[in-house]
């Protein structure tokens, strides 16, 4: 449902950065090339920044008097949208791969091919075995089990944390092999 004035507000975005004649403040503090120019008149800065063939963009709004930095606005966003991506990028989640102990072999082979695209990726990968009732007084071969996956995928992963009982269940955290750079052999 949309009402009368609701066409007239521009759309508000979380990256919105204001330049140029959208600072409508009457003084701000000018940085220019990483220094401190002082505080100036408005117009007078965007003068400057246009005679230098560059904006005026509002970098922190909540100071008093507002800081803006004489800069390329299209080079700026760019950039603050290309640390956004890297930030988001670097984040990995944790997958979860749970069976129960009695699970067959081929079966299992399935789950640590599973656990190895995962570690792969970059994500780290928490093995849960899973036990129904009277089966907790098996948990040595649910240890055996889990012990036997985290040997299929040994030469990719390592163990981050090693097998404990919690619950009804007994969890394991992978996380891939750090590679360090290796060596390359010198030619006589």
């Amino acid at each position: 449902m949309t009402f009368k004035g609701d066409y007239d507000k521009p759309e508000r975005r979380k990256d919105f950065v204001r330049k140029n004649e959208q600072i409508r403040v009457p003084q701000v503090l000018v940085v220019e090339e990483g220094r401190n120019v002082g505080v100036m008149a408005t117009s007078i800065a965007l003068a400057k920044a246009r005679s230098l063939g560059l904006d005026l963009v509002e970098v922190s709004a909540q100071a008093r008097p507002p800081v803006c930095q004489i800069m390329d606005y299209g080079k700026f966003m760019f950039e603050k949208q290309k640390k956004e991506k890297d930030k988001c990028r670097n984040t990995h989640k944790e997958k979860e791969i749970s069976f129960r102990y009695v699970i067959d072999e081929h079966d299992l082979q399935t789950k640590a091919n599973a656990a190895k695209r995962f570690l792969e990726k970059g994500d780290k990968v928490r093995v849960v075995v899973k036990f129904k009732a009277r089966e907790k007084a098996h948990k040595d071969k649910g240890f055996e089990v889990l012990d036997k996956l985290v040997s299929m995928v040994s030469e990719i992963a390592d163990l981050e944390k090693p097998p404990s009982f919690e619950g009804a269940n007994i969890i394991a955290r992978l996380q891939a092999k750090k590679i360090g750079k290796k060596e390359e052999p010198t030619q006589p």
